[in-house]
């Protein structure tokens, strides 16, 4: 069933790293970014780049005034969370069938917390996997980048099943 998937600022990081942003597109999903986490200097994503993501489709929510309080509000009941942070669980709490894409560990309590489901980029690999993306290579290539990364925090046993997976299903 298609979804709605908010992606927070990491997790476009690591899905560009592993060259996996237009293979994500393709999927039957709406994918959306709350317009802060697209302003945000964390993505360093130029200006050619944002268009190839908006003509496959991405969508920038821009949140309105009461859903940018809600996200202050959130902010001051969780100050460790960052303000991107809140406005991605607003921006997910916002459209209905919607799911937040995050590496970060406490956005993701927080959101399981708010009853928001939460799920990583390993689960855009399992997607892609259950469509018949292909070639199963790119997908390989994407968990080999994300375990050598040492900027990226993903739990290498899961990224070994499914390493193990994918290959089985290559031979």
């Amino acid at each position: 069933m298609a979804c709605v998937i908010v992606n927070d600022a990491c997790c476009l990081i690591d899905l560009r790293k592993a060259r996996l942003l237009h293979a994500a597109l393709s999927l039957p999903h709406r994918f959306v970014v709350p317009y802060p986490v697209r302003a945000s200097e964390l993505l360093e994503f130029t200006a050619q780049e944002w268009q190839l993501l908006d003509d496959s489709g991405v969508e920038t929510f821009d949140l309105p005034p009461d859903a940018v309080s809600e996200a202050l509000a959130i902010k001051a009941q969780r100050g460790r969370l960052s303000a991107n942070d809140c406005f991605c669980l607003v921006a997910t709490a916002r459209h209905d069938n919607a799911v937040l894409l995050t590496g970060d560990q406490l956005l993701r309590k927080s959101a399981g917390e708010m009853g928001i489901e939460v799920h990583g980029v390993l689960w855009i690999i399992d997607l892609l996997q259950d469509a018949g993306w292909r070639p199963l290579e790119l997908l390989v290539s994407a968990l080999e980048t994300w375990r050598g990364d040492p900027a990226v925090f993903l739990p290498a046993e899961e990224i070994d099943k499914r390493l193990r997976a994918l290959r089985r299903l290559m031979s």
